[in-house]
């Protein structure tokens, strides 16, 4: 699926006390977020809005302006069928990139399949 999308992100926002990246493409009104709390071992993954599955791994990509991330058949499944996103981060300053790039580093701590591409 493709998105283009505004981005929140924060290595640990204070309100829900976890690490999360947020994109929200207005056109197709589709949320895709990934999240984690500090004493979890598993990263949630929401769609559209408020489908949520908690997954062990997944492979995410991180470029100047895309974030890909993929899923086996069996997350797709859970979500809503969808094995890979390739989400364009619309407006993304350098300020607001390094956040996403630090949010996306605490959420995969400790974890494989994050890729950070410069």
């Amino acid at each position: 699926m493709d998105l283009e999308v505004t981005v929140s992100a924060s290595p640990f926002d204070e309100h829900y006390e976890m690490a999360l990246v947020y994109c929200f493409d207005r056109a197709k009104n589709y949320c895709f977020s990934l999240s984690r709390f500090p004493s979890e071992p598993l990263i949630e993954v929401m769609v559209l809005d408020q489908v949520n599955h908690k997954v062990e791994d997944l492979d995410v990509c991180l470029t100047q302006d895309v974030l890909v991330a993929s899923f086996s058949p069996e997350t797709a499944a859970q979500l809503d069928g969808e094995s890979q996103y390739n989400i364009r981060l619309t407006g993304v300053d350098a300020a607001s990139l390094k956040t996403v790039r630090e949010a996306l580093l605490e959420i995969f701590r400790d974890k494989q399949g994050l890729r950070i591409v410069d």
